[in-house]
């Protein structure tokens, strides 16, 4: 394994991290608006979390390309598809995220 391979793996996953809770955030932040009708302090406790186990998932394809890198030695050569998986992933958070918030914040579900 090489150090200036693993500091590329980081610094390229590490540049979208920000964009990816934005897109995260502003998901969440429309499907609450969509249903909302009070917002209580272990809610917000909720979104916090949230935002957490997002970061968390995000870091699997850090860790995912950093064990080819070491075990395999890029055998798989998994930065090729490193758009593919940001982009998946960031997608099917955002919907799920969405998805989510509407579903736990809305009027009609008697929460």
């Amino acid at each position: 394994m090489n150090t200036q391979t693993q500091v590329t793996i980081l610094d390229w996953w590490e540049s979208k991290r920000l964009w990816f809770n934005i897109l995260v955030g502003i998901s969440g932040i429309l499907g609450i608006l969509s249903g909302i009708f009070e917002f209580l302090l272990a809610d917000l406790l909720g979104v916090f979390a949230w935002g957490i186990l997002a970061n968390i998932l995000f870091s699997t394809g850090i860790v995912v390309e950093l064990l080819d890198d070491f075990y395999l030695k890029g055998k798989l050569k998994l930065y090729r598809f490193r758009w593919a998986f940001l982009v998946s992933g960031t997608l099917l958070y955002c919907a799920w995220t969405f998805l989510y918030a509407i579903w736990y914040f809305s009027p009609f579900l008697g929460f």
